[in-house]
């Protein structure tokens, strides 16, 4: 039970990054864009452009916030999955689901620890596998709790939606990465999503238990 309580906690916390992010770009340079810059310019340490595409230096003073973020949001989603393992049903599906949460999300907190400014090979390295397995985990999670049954058909078929509409706007992202506009606004696409996501399998999986433990 307290296993299964933390890790609804983990996910039931993933919704604060999207907060994080907006608080930290709206203490940006007034030359930041949510829709055209990316979200790796809110962690450079230095004023650099906002992506490949544009030629205007951004400022972030609350970079040191921004990477943390990706840090501790990163490593709270893995705990998640892991936690949650159980209570997400068995077999192959709910592995690969975890394994995939657990890959992303480490990769994940792994680029806050290399600014796009300050080593940007690595970043990409860091960066890459989370707009692959990210919108994958979402997807065999979903498929995952249709098999199980362990929450609302609801909730599980609005798992397939967001899985496809980030997968999509991931592969939107990076055909479009070197062009002046929309890189910002593909690449939240293709992440935000995920996040409240999380949160709503995370209380549709704590009231499922409530209902167990009730019957019982």
């Amino acid at each position: 039970m307290r296993r299964q309580t933390v890790g609804v906690a983990c996910w039931l916390a993933q919704p604060a990054y999207l907060l994080t992010e907006l608080l930290v770009a709206a203490g940006a340079s007034a030359a930041y864009s949510l829709r055209d810059d990316t979200i790796s310019a809110l962690g450079m340490l230095t004023c650099s452009p906002g992506h490949a595409g544009s030629l205007v230096d951004v400022c972030s003073p609350w970079h040191v916030g921004m990477n943390a973020a990706f840090v501790v949001f990163g490593l709270l989603r893995a705990a998640g999955a892991v936690l949650l393992r159980p209570a997400l049903g068995g077999g192959r599906w709910v592995t690969a689901a975890t394994l995939l949460w657990v890959v992303s999300a480490l990769a994940a907190a792994a680029v806050g620890l290399v600014p796009v400014d300050q080593q940007p090979g690595w970043h990409v390295v860091a960066a890459l596998p989370v707009f692959v397995l990210q919108p994958l985990a979402v997807l065999v999670t979903a498929v995952a709790l249709r098999r199980s049954g362990s929450v609302a058909r609801a909730v599980s078929g609005s798992g397939f939606v967001v899985g496809a509409v980030t997968l999509a706007a991931a592969a939107g992202f990076g055909l479009r990465l070197g062009g002046a506009t929309w890189v910002g606004g593909l690449e939240r696409l293709a992440l935000w999503p995920a996040y409240p996501w999380l949160a709503v399998v995370a209380l549709a999986l704590a009231a499922n238990r409530a209902e167990t433990v009730t019957k019982v």
